[in-house]
């Protein structure tokens, strides 16, 4: 047989191999000139295993089992260049010396396996919706229509996988940076900084895009700042900075990579955070428990209230305590109640008392440290700080923990980092998107005639109307008026709700304004039922501008927005 080009030869000889049940493999060649003059194919099993790979070097080490392949098989064909530059089948062997594979493997030959164009597109898809290789691997089988269809194994594509993260092992950090330069060349208002060391290591980099910038200018009221995460093998901390928006749900600011916790690190971090955000801080910021960023902190935000997220302190609870506690239902229902639902200090720390007490903690060094440490965050300690109430809403943290931990892995390159990050953060910028048109053209069922109630759906989201619509109902059956006492233009108002407690508001009949002791509106914005209950006393059908806040309406992106 003669054919135009060695790819030709090569192509028969493993379908021909294929068809009928054996692998093929290179042999010899001679190159002239760079030109190629003769070149045999062998059967896989040609040969045997060199002893060398057969004896353990060190009997001590534990070696990995691998399996024989090779029988000593002569079949081959052998291929000449002819004058013409075409080749031809000079000579061959047709016998093998082993049992040939069934028709249902036949896939499964080594060198009739290849990982495809097709399949490369779809594992590169697959990681940037946070699939991992074996899932990769059984959506492909599906949609191929069976294994055999798939071209390759599973562990062919772990392997294709692997060398490619070890051909951008050296240069992982260096694409990144080149990848954030080229979003920086298509939107200028990408904003990133970074720093290597004397030896070119990246030791500190921060990102935010333009959507985040734009965002921040109006949520930046509250941010989380987080670095509990340990984001890919090269022991870098992922520190993602979010926020709470309009629908309660965690918004994006921007992120940063450090490879060292140093104060400087943390320093560096937060003045680059600053100069994204126009030089705008944060009325108050929430952290994880660490000297060093507080450090940071107290250096570069110094007008920024600091407190730590009560929801990473409490995910520490069964780890600290007795086995005999760490199932027992009442211990945490008593440790909720006297964290959350406690609204004045001296409450708070009664019950932390009682508490410890009655569980025999007092010898405990964990609980006894956050006692110390209990005006950083037990609400009871900061309710005077707007919005600071968001701390209460454990959901929040949680919500912002479990999209983070989405495409967060110690196995990953920051390649497929950003490549998983900035689909997740698509999912979330579709999520609000999806809250803002439900909002914007659906409405949500009034459960009273009040005008106060028909004007709030109007303006607020519907995740903030239902939290307003529930303080509404609470104000008409659960809230009495106790006593009232007039000033010049103040009158004090003494309310009895539900929870058998006394609530003083306080309302200027000038200004319109009111005040109520349970602090609600100051810690979440959101008035309570004590100053509706007032309101409609004083036959004011409208919410007075003071109590609406513009962070929680459906239109607060519409105002223009600088950083």
């Amino acid at each position: 047989m003669i054919f135009d080009d060695i790819g030709s030869v090569m192509e028969f000889y493993k379908t021909y191999a294929h068809n009928v049940g054996f692998g093929v493999r290179l042999g010899q060649q001679k190159v002239v000139d760079n030109v190629l003059q003769w070149k045999r194919f062998l059967c896989a099993k040609e040969g045997f295993r060199t002893k060398k790979g057969m004896i353990a070097i060190d009997p001590a080490k534990k070696r990995r089992k691998v399996k024989l392949t090779r029988c000593g098989c002569e079949a081959y064909i052998y291929v000449t260049r002819e004058s013409d530059g075409k080749y031809r089948i000079a000579s061959l062997t047709e016998y093998h010396n082993h049992p040939f594979v069934p028709p249902s493997q036949q896939h499964l030959i080594r060198s009739n396996r290849q990982v495809s164009e097709r399949v490369k597109t779809t594992l590169y898809d697959c990681q940037r919706a946070s699939i991992g290789t074996a899932l990769a691997y059984r959506f492909l089988h599906v949609d191929a229509g069976g294994f055999e269809h798939v071209g390759c194994t599973k562990k062919d594509l772990q392997n294709h996988y692997g060398v490619l993260k070890n051909k951008i092992k050296n240069c992982d950090a260096q694409m990144l940076v080149d990848q954030f330069g080229r979003l920086k060349a298509l939107n200028p208002a990408f904003f990133y900084e970074y720093e290597v060391d004397d030896v070119g290591t990246l030791v500190r980099l921060f990102w935010a895009d333009a959507s985040s910038r734009k965002i921040y200018g109006h949520f930046n009221d509250v941010v989380s700042f987080d670095s509990t995460y340990n984001t890919n093998q090269y022991e870098y901390i992922f520190a993602p900075f979010t926020g709470v928006n309009h629908h309660m749900q965690s918004v994006f600011f921007g992120a940063g990579f450090l490879l060292h916790e140093t104060t400087d690190s943390y320093a560096w971090l937060f003045t680059a955070f600053l100069r994204a955000m126009g030089g705008i801080a944060p009325r108050l910021i929430i952290t994880d428990e660490c000297l060093r960023m507080k450090n940071a902190i107290g250096k570069i935000l110094r007008n920024t209230a600091h407190r730590l997220c009560m929801w990473h302190i409490m995910e520490k609870v069964p780890g600290k305590v007795h086995p005999e506690l760490k199932n027992d239902l009442a211990f945490y229902d008593r440790l909720k109640h006297c964290v959350w639902n406690s609204e004045t200090p001296a409450e708070f720390e009664d019950r932390w008392k009682s508490f410890i007490t009655e569980f025999k903690l007092e010898d405990h060094e964990w609980f006894a440290k956050k006692y110390m440490l209990r005006a950083t965050w037990i609400p009871a300690y900061f309710m005077n700080i707007p919005l600071a109430g968001l701390l209460r809403t454990t959901s929040i943290s949680e919500s912002a923990n479990s999209f983070f931990k989405r495409f967060i892995c110690r196995r990953l390159t920051f390649v497929e980092f950003w490549l998983r990050f900035d689909t997740a953060l698509k999912c979330q910028r579709q999520n609000e998107l999806i809250a803002d048109n439900t909002s914007q053209y659906t409405t949500t069922e009034l459960l009273t005639s009040w005008d106060i109630e028909r004007q709030a759906r109007a303006l607020f989201t519907h995740e903030i109307f239902e939290l307003f619509q529930a303080q509404v109902l609470a104000a008409r059956d659960e809230c009495d008026v106790q006593e009232m006492a007039n000033g010049e233009g103040i009158k004090i108002i003494s309310i009895s709700d539900q929870y058998k407690k006394i609530r003083e508001v306080c309302y200027d009949t000038k200004t319109m304004t009111a005040k109520c002791n349970c602090k609600l509106f100051k810690s979440t914005g959101i008035i309570c039922r004590h100053i509706i209950r007032v309101l409609r006393g004083a036959k004011i059908n409208e919410l007075p501008s003071s109590c609406v806040l513009k962070r929680w309406q459906k239109n607060c992106k519409r105002y223009i927005s600088f950083i």
